[in-house]
């Protein structure tokens, strides 16, 4: 089991420790149970850690939290789990030259399925300077972050009706209390890949690595 937790917030340091500590803890329980059904497992593994983060007294998780990918290596098959902006890729050696290849969607925003959710849960969308009135309201920013322009590009958030808070800039995390109110959910998205010859490495990083 491998996994990237990556805190935000002023209590995100602990809130990742905390989702790192745990998401084995209760991936392992759930996969006793079910041992096969990974995806049932991992969704109840992730929302039991959120919530426990809710409950926690020593952890402020209001405006904090952590993004996580996580893959769980198993008799040569991948299964990867994320919320948030942190990623997995494989890479694959082709006509002698490696290529890498996506195994997680960035749950953000700048997805259409993502935001209409989240509007759905009465999410406010709008860049910083869309919400301060510095730029109409639109929502042409591309499916992904990375046609959309770079993060630190004033990228759509997510914000409570008429409050400057929380401004998510993720669509689903550990923690994020305040965030969950309008759609920061918790549930993984889950992908499984059969492993080949081809396959050389995996590379799980948080989003500001891939940035650069």
């Amino acid at each position: 089991l491998f996994g990237v937790f990556d805190g935000h917030g002023s209590k995100g340091t602990e809130c990742a420790q905390w989702a790192a500590e745990q998401v084995p803890l209760e991936l392992a329980r759930r996969l006793k149970e079910h041992p096969d059904d990974m995806e049932r497992c991992f969704k109840e593994a992730f929302l039991e850690v959120n919530t426990s983060l809710h409950k926690n007294k020593q952890i402020e998780d209001r405006l904090s939290g952590t993004t996580a990918i996580v893959v769980l290596v198993n008799k040569g098959t991948l299964h990867i789990a994320n919320v948030g902006d942190s990623r997995a890729i494989v890479a694959q050696m082709l006509d002698s030259k490696l290529a890498a290849y996506s195994l997680s969607q960035d749950q953000t925003p700048f997805r259409k399925d993502e935001r209409e959710r989240c509007k759905r849960a009465g999410a406010v969308i709008a860049s910083l300077d869309q919400l301060e009135g510095e730029e109409d309201m639109h929502e042409d920013w591309g499916d992904t972050a990375d046609t959309g322009g770079a993060e630190g590009d004033d990228p759509p958030r997510l914000w409570l009706p008429g409050q400057m808070s929380p401004g998510c800039a993720f669509t689903r995390s550990i923690g994020d209390s305040v965030g969950e109110s309008i759609g920061c959910i918790a549930e993984p998205e889950l992908l499984t890949k059969q492993l080949v010859a081809s396959d050389k490495f995996l590379v799980l990083a948080s989003d500001g690595v891939w940035e650069f």
